[in-house]
Order: structure tokens, then sequence, then C-alpha cells
């Protein structure tokens, strides 16, 4: 576990907050995309 709250990390991602970037990331498996938190 690494500690991350998953509402967080949602907020961080909806709001594109930089000082989560670098501390996760979001992919999809079937379409091999992903995303830092800072992507538009």
């Amino acid at each position: 576990m690494n500690g991350l709250d998953p509402a967080a990390c949602y907020r961080a991602l909806t709001t594109r907050d930089a000082r989560f970037d670098g501390r996760f990331f979001t992919a999809v498996k079937t379409t091999r995309i992903y995303c830092r938190p800072v992507c538009p």
C-alpha cells in the first residue's frame, strides 16, 4: 500500500493538482493509455 487516499487522488485528477505529479498515475489496461494527474 502506498498510503495515498483514493478520494484525494480522484480530486487531484479532476483539478489537475500538480502537487500529486509523480506520486501516482491512472491507466486503462485495455487501451494501454496512462496519464499523470496533471495531464489535460
